[in-house]
């Protein structure tokens, strides 16, 4: 009996050793395993190319219609420099003489000095236009009576002066018939403030 005590022994401590080679050893607490770092790589990397996918398909829907205002309106843009230009070629500008008037402030004496070109829209015509006295000293006339009903502060701004513009351009059109009027301009305008 002696004998046999070591060998069971022996084979005991076999088995153990056997056993646990077969068994899982369980990974440290908190550490981290390769494969949930590869997890988090291919997650990582799949979500990124959802978002690029996503990105680039929302972005070609919506360059279509900014595209489209671009072109409209380099179109619109080309159409109208192109009306412009047929206009000026057809278009002459007759140069009045300057005015010099006083405003109506009433608090101080102020003066305006504007000289005013008026474009009419045929070139034959302008020099029967220059030579038409009677016609000149009307446009005077109306132009001066507006230009002296202003104060000075409803000419300072931009906005006043293209009010005066259009304001001078209903008033002055009434005398044109054949050419028509397309535009006054302003070339010189000076108030004394």
């Amino acid at each position: 009996m002696l004998f046999q005590q070591p060998e069971m022994r022996r084979r005991t401590v076999l088995e153990e050793k056997a056993v646990e080679a077969k068994e899982p050893q369980p990974s440290p607490k908190g550490g981290f395993s390769i494969g949930k770092i590869l997890l988090v790589v291919v997650l990582a990397l799949v979500s990124s190319a959802g978002g690029g996918v996503l990105s680039f398909v929302l972005i070609k829907q919506a360059l279509p219609p900014v595209q489209a205002a671009e072109k409209a309106a380099e179109k619109s843009e080309k159409v109208e420099q192109e009306k412009f230009a047929e206009l000026l070629e057809k278009s002459a500008v007759l140069p009045l003489e300057p005015f010099v008037v006083n405003l109506a402030d009433t608090d101080a004496a102020r003066y305006l000095r504007i000289k005013i070109s008026l474009m009419v829209d045929d070139k034959t015509k302008l020099k029967d236009l220059a030579e038409n006295q009677a016609l000149q000293l009307k446009l005077r006339d109306v132009i001066l009576e507006s230009l002296t009903a202003k104060r000075s502060q409803d000419l300072i701004n931009a906005e006043g002066k293209n009010k005066l513009r259009h304001e001078l351009q209903e008033k002055v059109a009434v005398y044109f018939r054949a050419p028509k009027l397309v535009d006054v301009m302003f070339t010189e305008f000076i108030i004394q403030l």
